[in-house]
Parts: structure tokens; C-alpha cells; sequence
């Protein structure tokens, strides 16, 4: 068995055929309990992991966050619980008629998140989305549940835009720093003294 060391002190940027290293940044996500999930600015889902912090924002101050914190950003996604029939949807059109089903709120996704508490993270895995020419993500929980991250490609009116720098598809903030990944097939890591992954985990800057 071959033991290796990851260094996250490091910028990294990563090509679609490097998707083993992109993996093994999201190692450090492995072993972290699931704290809670938040709906924060712009509809986007957060899950947060490993131990609670407090915002340094005053008025953030009854918000706590994860050390660790997964943001969808604008991307579908899909949850499937370990411990109830339940599957929950956001953005994905599965071809399901609007009465089958029933719309979710912010209030009741973070009171009741279908992932059990404290429910660690077994696996953390990449994959390619062809179609989408995407990079997705797949997360496996010890209570039975998954995550599924599956973006899609941008509205042409989003490749229009002037000005405004590219929204990653999804991405990991950590103590070590900030791991993005998209759009296309491009990730990138950014360790903590380079970048303010910070504001991401208390809604700051957002």
C-alpha cells in the first residue's frame, strides 16, 4: 500500500483528466459529520460539516457554520435519505407532473434536512457529466443517504454577461482553503492564506 501526502497549503488548478487529484482534495471532507443543511443567499443549498464555528459577523451571530461547507451554488442537485423512501430535488426536471410531490421550504429543509445528524461522510467522489461537459459530485453518507451535484450547462444568456467572473458549479470550503470546481471541466484549489473561503462559510461577502 503506497502512503501519500496531500499538501493544502498549495494552489492547485486541474484538467478533466486529472479528476484522482480533484478527488483527493475532497478527501478531506471524508470522516466529517453533517451538521446541518441552509438555504443562503440566491437559493443556493449549503451543507455544513465537522465542527461548529461562530460567524464573525455581528449580525451573523446566531447563524454558526461547518468547518466545512459544501455550496451547490446554482446547480441541480438530488438527496436521497438512508432512512425513509424520500428522494429531494432541486433544479432537476425528472419528468414528473407538478402534483406528484410536494414543494419543500427554506424553514422545512433546514429543520428537517433528510440526512441524519451527525451522519459522516464515507465517500466523496467526482464525475464527469458528458452531455453537460461538467464536473459532479457524489456523496455517500454512513446513515445510507447520497448527494448527487449535477450541473448543467449555463443559459446562453449567462455566456453573454461582460464584466462578472465565472460562478463555479459547486464548492467546498475548508480551514485549508476553497475548492471549486467548474464551469466545464476545470477545478481549482486555493489554499486559505490566498483566498477568503471564510466569507463563503458565514454568508459573508454573498
Amino acid at each position: 500500500m503506497t502512503t501519500k501526502l496531500i499538501d493544502l497549503r498549495q494552489a492547485r488548478e486541474g484538467a478533466p483528466d486529472r479528476l484522482s487529484e480533484l478527488q483527493a482534495y475532497l478527501a478531506q471532507l471524508v470522516g466529517e459529520s453533517f451538521r446541518f443543511a441552509r438555504i443562503s443567499y440566491g437559493d443556493e443549498l449549503t451543507l455544513h460539516f465537522g465542527d461548529l464555528r461562530p460567524a464573525r459577523s455581528p449580525k451573523l451571530r446566531k447563524q454558526p457554520y461547518g468547518a466545512y461547507v459544501l455550496g451547490v451554488r446554482a446547480s441541480p442537485w438530488l438527496l436521497k435519505s438512508g432512512n425513509a423512501p424520500l428522494v429531494l430535488s432541486g433544479g432537476i426536471d425528472i419528468g414528473i407532473t407538478s402534483d406528484f410531490g410536494k414543494p419543500v421550504s427554506k424553514e422545512e429543509l433546514a429543520a428537517h434536512p433528510f440526512v441524519e445528524l451527525d451522519s459522516v461522510v464515507l465517500r466523496a467522489v467526482p464525475f464527469v457529466i458528458k452531455p453537460s461537459n461538467a464536473l459532479g459530485l457524489q456523496l455517500r453518507f454512513s446513515d445510507g443517504s447520497t448527494l448527487h451535484v449535477l450541473p448543467s450547462p449555463p443559459a446562453a444568456d449567462e455566456n453573454d454577461e461582460q464584466g462578472l467572473p465565472a460562478l463555479a458549479d459547486w464548492e467546498l470550503a475548508s480551514p485549508g482553503g476553497l475548492l471549486s470546481a467548474g464551469p466545464g471541466l476545470v477545478w481549482a484549489f486555493k489554499p486559505a492564506s490566498s483566498t477568503g473561503s471564510e466569507s463563503m462559510q458565514t454568508g459573508e461577502g454573498n
